[in-house]
């Protein structure tokens, strides 16, 4: 090969010596090298053909052979413009520098080379190429550079394989088609393989390996900004990115370390493209994170692996915002327990944080916690957040447990999908959380939660599974598919929550409005599991579901000395929409209820104590359309007498199955209400605006409806609509006339 490699030179300069005066070698496309060929007196091959010699009275330069794609010859005088550093094993590094006489002095010994730049053209482009076991490259400059890493492979024991100083930003492009590596040494007195004191560019589509053996993979400053490529921080002792203000618009980024992936320090964090992978293991770590400045993120996929305890996928101390992108986090890792005041300060794994707010306008989320991530949350913010739009999945396994807070009490932390400090806000998009951890949340606000709005309609899926777990005396940590400590408000939206305990919970109030809710609150433990709880309830429209192994709704302030039989000043009020409701007391208020509107559908229980409607104040209805049926119970009582509206309190001796029908009408037969029960039942409730003063009505049970359907869609049960009535197969029980001047007419049978 090297014989007829030689001969085809002598051949080329033979035939083209007096036509063509220079001779000219190429590498990636760009004029690596020109000489006069009246100087170059031989080119020849070592002995291995690994590189070649051009000498002569001027030219004297070595080249290994794989970097030259070609030789071709000029009768003009060629200008060369890049600069070529080429690393040669242990050898010095063979320096092409055609701007040594305009500042720029490179030096090479021993691998090891050394810029010192005063010229004052920027951007020079460095082609740095080769490989070094014992090499580095050292620059000062005082104006930005390009570095073109085309095959390039170092590895410095003692320091950074590339340190620049000058403050400049400066620019790493990736060869297309090659793959590049930097390695750092144990006894390197600097932070990065990669370092710098001005902002780093990347660019190109060729791949960059960096193995951070001190500290940092890439450490600087300034800012990192990836524009193209691929870099790999194959393994660091600390961070895998080190730098002041992270920008990424495309590219790839895959980070194994044991600090942090990217570590911004405290400037922000702006990613529009591109791809990030990290794999974190140790405690307490992040994979994207800023100090106090902010996050946004509005493209780009992310797919974040963190299993070392209370780490943190994506963290801030100002604001997050997504207003795209698919981030992808998985996390396993425990929750902490630091020492403070007269007890502990829990930190637990998070797979987007900030003390500030989140807000979400966009993006796919695919956010996950393991049960060994007890206490672990989704979306956790110190103040408010805010989902516009998106399509939000959070599984979280992890369980609850008790502490020592702060303050010497005993306490209990326990994981959450979806956590605010301040309010939490859904305007739109579709929101999926599973939670089965022990005394898991799905969603959950310190301060109000709002769904939904007169144009947003999101679409709800929060699902709990785990169990209570006590804290201390009779106090249960409860799962809760959604709770707040200030008022929940639901104006729209598909909105389905299904626990095994508690529903919606407030400790101020509940609204709901609009949209198509369903409440699924079921426990296998006696006397647990609310479907929506809070002291002021306001039932004001949307179609809403709601089922519950203990109360459908319950108006109350809590437990209260010498137990909750006495009104407490709770209320519960129904002024519009349609509510199907089923529970153990489907219906509890510990104060008042007042229906003026709506259609309430309500269905207890056959055994008494519990009933269909349980108030402690006062029951007044003064609109709206409700039917209720329950126990034999003697707490149950009838409508208050000041009602306004016309009702029936209507007491059977004998119960009405679930296969049988509840039909009044009025004298000429003009239905009043057909209802069938879920439970079978005795006592109900009825009260409608088409009932009146002094009026014969009779009472069918049994009977047959063919036709029509549920009001609400309720399936197999409820409140018919539509059809028609038919009494043969049913029984007359009682004809009665009501009352000319009383609203409240109460009728045993």
């Amino acid at each position: 090969m090297r014989k007829h490699f030689y001969i085809l030179i002598v051949l080329l300069l033979s035939f083209s010596v007096k036509a063509q005066s220079n001779i000219i070698a190429h590498n990636s496309g760009n004029t690596m090298y020109a000489s006069p060929i009246p100087v170059v007196d031989s080119i020849k091959f070592n002995t291995s053909d690994a590189k070649f010699h051009l000498s002569g009275s001027v030219a004297s330069l070595d080249l290994p052979k794989n970097i030259v794609d070609s030789l071709t010859f000029s009768p003009t005088t060629v200008s060369l413009t890049k600069i070529y550093i080429i690393y040669k094993g242990s050898d010095n590094a063979t320096i092409i520098n055609p701007y040594a006489a305009q500042g720029v002095n490179i030096t090479a010994t021993g691998g090891t080379v050394n810029v010192v730049s005063t010229a004052t053209i920027s951007n020079l482009e460095y082609n740095l190429l080769g490989t070094s076991t014992t090499g580095s490259l050292t620059m000062s400059s005082a104006l930005p550079a390009n570095f073109v890493l085309n095959t390039l492979n170092i590895t410095n024991a003692s320091g950074p394989a590339i340190n620049i100083t000058g403050g400049q930003p400066h620019t790493f492009t990736l060869q297309a088609g090659t793959v590049n590596s930097l390695t750092d040494g144990s006894s390197s007195t600097k932070n990065g393989t990669l370092q710098t004191d001005g902002k780093i560019l990347f660019n190109g589509t060729g791949t960059l390996n960096i193995k951070g053996i001190k500290k940092h993979g890439v450490s600087t400053s300034s800012g990192i900004e990836v524009q193209n490529g691929t870099i790999k921080v194959i393994s660091a002792a600390s961070d895998g990115f080190h730098s002041e203000g992270y920008t990424m618009s495309n590219g790839t980024v895959n980070i194994t370390a044991t600090g942090d992936a990217i570590d911004a320090g405290d400037t922000a964090i702006s990613i529009s493209g591109g791809n990030i992978a990290a794999a974190l293991a140790s405690a307490d770590v992040k994979a994207i994170k800023t100090g106090t400045s902010t996050i946004g993120i509005s493209g780009g996929t992310f797919n974040l692996t963190l299993t070392g305890a209370q780490s943190k996928a994506i963290s801030a101390k100002g604001n997050i915002t997504f207003d795209g992108g698919s981030i992808t986090a998985s996390l396993s890792g425990a929750a902490v327990l630091t020492a403070s005041g007269s007890g502990y300060d829990p930190s637990y794994s998070t797979a987007i944080k900030t003390d500030a707010g989140v807000i979400i306008n966009g993006g796919t989320f695919n956010l996950s916690l393991a049960s060994t991530a007890n206490g672990g949350k989704g979306i956790s913010a110190g103040q408010n957040i805010t989902i516009n739009n998106g399509n939000i999945t959070i599984t979280n396994t992890g369980n609850g447990a008790t502490y020592t807070n702060t303050n010497g009490v005993l306490d209990s932390y326990s994981a959450s999908a979806i956590t605010a400090d301040g309010n939490l806000l859904i305007n739109a998009g579709t929101v999926t959380t599973t939670s089965s951890g022990s005394g898991g949340k799905g969603l959950k606000a310190d301060g109000t939660v709002t769904i939904g709005s007169t144009t947003g309609n999101p679409t709800l899926m929060i699902k709990t599974t785990g169990a209570r777990f006590l804290v201390s005396g009779t106090d249960y940590s409860h799962p809760k598919t959604l709770v707040a400590a200030g008022a929940v408000t639901i104006n729209n939206g598909n909105n389905t929550f299904n626990s095994t305990d508690d529903g919606i919970h407030s400790d101020a109030s509940i609204t709901i409005s609009g949209g198509t809710n369903t409440v699924s609150a079921i426990s296998a433990t006696s006397g647990v599991g609310e479907g929506i709880e809070a002291p002021i309830i306001t039932l004001a429209g949307g179609v809403n579901h709601i089922t519950a192994s203990n109360d459908g709704i319950n108006a109350t302030y809590g437990t209260v000395a010498g137990g909750t039989e006495a009104n407490d000043n709770s209320h519960l009020y129904i002024t519009g929409g349609i509510h199907v409701v089923t529970g153990s007391d489907a219906i509890d208020s510990n104060g008042n209820i007042t229906v003026t509107g709506g259609t309430t559908i309500v269905n207890g229980p056959t055994s008494q104590p519990e009933e269909g409607i349980d108030y402690n104040g006062t029951f007044l209805m003064n609109g709206g359309l409700l039917i209720s049926g329950g126990s034999n119970s003697n707490m149950t009582k009838a409508m208050g007498a000041a009602s306004t509206q016309v009702g029936m309190y209507l007491k059977s001796s004998a119960q009405l199955a679930t296969t049988s029908l509840l039909h009044i009408e009025n004298a000429t037969g003009t239905e009043m209400v057909t209802f069938k029960p879920k439970n079978g039942v005795y006592y109900f409730h009825f009260s409608s605006p088409n009932l009146n003063k002094n009026v014969v009505y009779k009472v069918y049970f049994g009977g047959s409806y063919t036709g029509g359907s549920y009001v609400g869609g309720t399936s197999g049960w409820g409140l018919y609509t539509g059809g028609t009535y038919s009494n043969t197969g049913g029984t007359l029980k009682s004809t009665f006339t009501t009352s000319p001047t009383n609203t409240v007419n109460t009728v045993s049978f």
